[in-house]
């Protein structure tokens, strides 16, 4: 059985430096691949922001050509082409009391 009287016998400075080695790479190796998973991360976020303005762009647009479709002339335009004719005299027919009665 090995003698651990004294604490220089079980902790060398060659193990101290070979432990210390070991977790600094295996520090490093977790660095980077969380570095690579946030990279490719950001790299799908940029994509979807890409997509995002460009849909945005697009809405606006769309916007753009419906306000201008329900303009009070190019609906009078429409009306026109669809053989609709605009009226002289407005007559409104009388209606009915709306209470009930006993």
């Amino acid at each position: 059985m090995p003698n651990y009287d004294s604490p220089k016998k079980i902790f060398s400075y060659r193990t101290a430096l070979i432990f210390t080695g070991i977790v600094l790479f295996v520090v490093a190796a977790i660095n980077l691949i969380g570095t690579n998973i946030l990279s490719t991360q950001g790299f799908a976020v940029s994509e979807s922001e890409t997509k995002t303005l460009r849909l945005e762009k697009e809405n606006q647009k769309l916007s753009v050509k419906i306000e201008e479709a329900t303009t009070l002339a190019s609906l009078n335009k429409l009306a026109e082409e669809g053989g609709f004719i605009r009226s002289k005299s407005i007559v409104f027919v009388p209606t009915t009391s709306t209470f009930a009665s006993r």
